[in-house]
C-alpha cells in the first residue's frame, strides 16, 4: 500500500501556514503604532468608534459656543477625518483592493473646507445658503471621477455612492459653523447646548447600527470616521432645528 501524501493535502498544508502570514503581516501593518492594537478586535474598534463619535460631538459644540471662528477650525478637523477615512470606512477601497483612493478624499475634502469656509467668512443670517451648490459641485465631480476610469472598472456603481455620501457628510459639517454664528447672532448658547443634547440622544440610538454597517476590520481610520461622520452629518440638520428653537423661544 502506497503512502505517499495526495498532492492537495500537501497543498493545503503548504498553503495553510502561507495565508495566516498573510494576514499577521495585513494586521501588522494596519495596527501597528503608537495606538498597538487598538481597533484591531471588533470590541476595541466599536469602543474607537464610539470614543471617535463623542469627541467629535463635545469638540464641535463647545466650539460652537465659542465663536464661528472655532466651530471652523473644529469643522476643519472633522473634514479632515471625513476625508481621509471615508474610502476605508464605508469599504470600497478594500473592494477596490486599494489602501486609500486619493481622488474620493481630494473631492470630499475640497467640499467640505469650501463648505466650513464660506460658512464662516459669511456675515448675515444666512450662512448656509450656498452649501446646496457645493454639495451639488462635489456630487457632480464624484461622478465625473468614476467615468474616467473607464468602462468594466471595478465597484463603479459602489464608488459613485461612496464618495456622494462623503462629500454630503463633509458639507454637512458646516451646519456647527452656523450654530456658532447663530449662537453669536441671539447671543445666547440655547440653542447649541439643545442641540448638543439632541445629537447626543441621537448617537446613542443610532450607534449600534452606524458601527454595524461598517467593516468589521480594516485601517483604523476608517472607525474613526464612523464615529466623526454621524456629528457631521447632524450639523446641518442641527441648524434647522436651533434655528427653528430660536424663533419659539424668542
Amino acid at each position: 500500500m502506497s503512502t505517499k501524501e495526495p498532492t492537495s493535502t500537501r497543498a493545503m498544508r503548504t498553503f495553510v501556514p502561507e495565508l495566516s502570514r498573510l494576514r499577521r503581516a495585513r494586521q501588522k501593518t494596519v495596527y501597528e503604532g503608537p495606538l498597538g492594537k487598538i481597533g484591531a478586535t471588533p470590541r476595541s474598534r466599536y469602543l474607537l468608534v464610539a470614543i471617535s463619535a463623542v469627541v467629535t460631538l463635545v469638540g464641535l459644540v463647545l466650539a460652537a459656543s465659542i465663536a464661528p471662528w472655532a466651530a471652523a477650525l473644529v469643522g476643519f478637523i472633522a473634514v479632515l477625518f471625513i476625508a481621509g477615512g471615508w474610502p476605508a470606512a464605508t469599504g470600497i477601497a478594500e473592494l477596490r483592493g486599494r489602501t486609500r483612493i486619493t481622488s474620493h478624499s481630494v473631492i470630499v475634502l475640497l467640499a467640505g473646507t469650501t463648505s466650513v469656509l464660506y460658512s464662516w467668512l459669511t456675515e448675515g443670517p444666512l450662512p448656509l445658503e450656498a452649501l446646496p451648490a457645493i454639495a451639488a459641485v462635489g456630487v457632480v465631480a464624484s461622478f465625473l471621477v468614476e467615468l474616467m476610469r473607464g468602462e468594466g472598472a471595478v465597484g463603479r456603481l459602489e464608488s459613485v455612492i461612496s464618495c456622494v455620501t462623503g462629500v454630503l457628510a463633509s458639507v454637512s459639517v458646516a451646519g456647527w459653523v452656523g450654530l456658532a454664528a447663530l449662537t453669536r447672532l441671539e447671543n445666547s448658547s440655547l440653542p447649541v447646548v439643545s442641540i448638543g443634547i439632541i445629537v447626543g440622544v441621537l448617537l446613542g440610538l443610532i450607534g449600534v447600527r452606524v458601527i454595524s454597517a461598517g467593516p468589521k476590520e480594516g485601517p483604523r481610520r476608517g472607525a474613526i470616521t464612523l464615529g466623526v461622520t454621524p456629528v457631521a452629518f447632524i450639523g446641518v440638520i442641527g441648524y434647522v432645528c436651533a434655528t427653528f428653537l430660536t424663533r419659539m423661544v424668542g
